[in-house]
C-alpha cells in the first residue's frame, strides 16, 4: 500500500464514505509510508472516519489534539473525542481519558475518575493503562495504597513489553514492596527495560553493578551502564558518571570528564550535580577557579533544598567567598540547612548567636544550637558548648537544653 494507484483507489473509496479506506488513508499520511508524511491530511481522514462512528478514529483525533500533531493542541477537543471513543470501549481512549483526569487537562483533576478509566482500559489489555494503574496503587492515588496490587498490574504491563513497568517491577523487588526483597530478580527486570534503551532502567542497573546487589560488584559494568544512561539524557546517570571520573572509581581520575557530565546533569536541574559543579569551580578542578560561578551553582542547588549546598552557601556568605560578605544571609542559610538535618549548620548557627554575627548576640540560643549539634557528633560544637556554658547559670543552661530538644523535634534529626 502507498503507490499512486493505491492512494487513488483509497481516495475514491474514502470519498464514498468507506470508513476502512478513511482509516487506512489517515494511517498512511500519519506514518508517511509510501507518501510524504502529512498530519493535516491524516487529521482530515481521521475526522471523516470519526464522524462516521469509528472509535479508533475518534481516539486518534483526541490524541492529535492532546499532543498538537496535525491539529492545534486543544485539551477540550481531546477530551471530547476520547469520551466518544471510550463509549465504544476503545482502550487507547480510555487510557488517555484517565491521563486527562489525572493531570487536569480540560477537566477538573479527579484521581478517582482517572483510576476508573485506567482500570477499564487495563482490563481490556492496555499496557500503558496497566502501568498507570500499578502506579496509582503503589502511591495511593485514587485508591488505597496496595503494593501487592501495584506489583500485579506492573507485572501484567511488563510482560507486554512496557519498559516503564519493567523498571517498576525491578524497583518493587529491590525495595521489597509487595514482594520479598530479591535483588537478583530486580536486576533481571532492570536489564529487560535497559535493553529497550530506557535510561532510568540503565541507571538502576548501573547502580546494582556499582554496589554489587544482585550481581557481582563490577565497576566496569557500572561504568558501561552509567554511560549509556547518561548518553540517553538521564540526569542522575550523568551525575553518577561525573562522580565516577571525579573520584576515580574503576577509571583514572579525569576532572575534565567529570566537569562535562556534572555540567550536563546540573543544566537539567539535578541538585547534587549543581552542588558538585559548584565545588569544581570553587576548587579549580577541570576548570579555572571561578568563585562567583561556584556560588551561582550553590544557589541553584540550595533553592531546591539540597542541604550540602545550603551549608556551603552559608559559609560563602559568612566568609565572602565569591560573594559580598553578608552575615544575616549566611545565618539564614545555616538555619535552612540545619532544618534539613545538617548538624554542622546548627553549629554555625550557634556560633553566630554566640558572637552576635548576623543576629543579636544570645548565649541561651547559642547554647541550644550548640547542644543539639554536639549531641549529633559535631566535635567543634562540644568545645564551643563549654565556652557558652560559662555565660549561663544552671537554670539558663537547663532552659537552653529544653529548647535544644524542641529544635531537634521541629527541625528533624540532625546529621553531620
Amino acid at each position: 500500500m502507498g503507490t499512486i494507484t493505491d492512494i487513488t483507489v483509497l481516495n475514491k473509496r474514502a470519498m464514498k464514505g468507506s470508513v476502512s479506506a478513511q482509516l487506512t488513508l489517515a494511517g498512511i499520511y500519519e506514518s508517511g509510508i509510501g507518501v510524504e508524511k502529512d498530519y493535516g491530511l491524516a487529521a482530515r481522514w481521521f475526522l471523516e472516519a470519526a464522524r462516521n462512528g469509528s472509535g479508533k478514529a475518534q481516539s486518534r483525533l483526541g490524541d492529535m489534539h492532546l499532543h498538537g500533531h496535525g491539529l492545534e493542541k486543544d485539551y477540550g477537543k481531546a477530551v471530547y473525542w476520547f469520551r466518544k471513543a471510550a463509549e465504544q470501549d476503545d482502550p487507547d481512549a480510555m487510557a488517555n481519558l484517565g491521563w486527562c483526569y489525572q493531570n487536569g487537562f480540560s477537566v477538573r483533576q479527579n484521581h478517582d475518575k482517572a483510576f476508573h478509566w485506567y482500570h477499564r482500559a487495563a482490563e481490556l489489555g492496555h499496557a500503558g493503562a496497566r502501568f498507570n494503574l500499578g502506579y496509582m496503587y503503589e502511591n495511593g492515588i485514587g485508591t488505597e495504597r496496595d503494593y501487592a496490587e501495584a506489583l500485579r498490574w506492573y507485572r501484567r504491563s511488563a510482560k507486554q513489553g512496557n519498559w516503564k513497568a519493567q523498571l517498576h517491577v525491578g524497583l518493587m523487588y529491590a525495595g521489597g514492596k509487595g514482594v520479598r526483597k530479591n535483588d537478583i530478580e530486580a536486576v533481571e527486570w532492570f536489564r529487560k527495560a535497559a535493553g529497550q534503551e530506557y535510561s532510568k532502567a540503565q541507571y538502576n542497573l548501573a547502580r546494582m553493578y556499582a554496589s554489587g546487589r544482585g550481581v557481582p560488584q563490577d565497576d566496569q559494568e557500572a561504568l558501561k551502564w552509567y554511560r549509556r544512561a547518561a548518553e540517553g539524557g538521564n540526569e542522575q546517570a550523568q551525575y553518577s558518571l561525573g562522580m565516577v571520573y571525579l573520584k576515580g572509581r574503576g577509571v583514572t581520575k579525569d576532572y575534565a570528564e567529570a566537569l562535562k557530565w556534572l555540567a550536563q546533569s546540573a543544566e537539567q536541574g539535578y541538585d547534587k550535580a549543581q552542588y558538585q559543579l559548584g565545588m569544581l569551580y570553587l576548587r579549580g578542578l577541570g576548570i579555572a577557579v571561578d568563585r562567583e560561578t561556584a556560588v551561582t551553582w550553590f544557589h541553584r542547588a540550595a533553592e531546591q533544598d539540597y542541604v550540602r549546598a545550603q551549608l556551603r552557601l552559608g559559609r560563602c556568605y559568612l566568609d565572602g567567598t565569591g560573594v559580598k560578605p553578608d552575615e544575616k544571609t549566611a545565618y539564614g542559610w545555616f538555619v535552612k540547612a540545619a532544618g534539613n538535618g545538617s548538624a554542622k549548620a546548627g553549629y554555625y548557627a550557634g556560633m553566630m548567636y554566640y558572637k552576635g554575627r548576623g543576629v543579636k548576640k544570645d548565649y541561651r540560643k547559642a547554647y541550644s544550637w550548640l547542644y543539639a549539634a554536639s549531641a549529633a557528633g559535631v566535635t567543634e560544637a562540644g568545645t564551643a558548648l563549654i565556652r557558652a556554658a560559662r555565660r549561663l547559670d544552671k537554670t539558663e543552661q537547663a532552659e537552653a537544653v529544653r529548647a535544644a530538644a524542641s529544635l531537634i523535634t521541629e527541625k528533624g534529626s540532625y546529621k553531620q
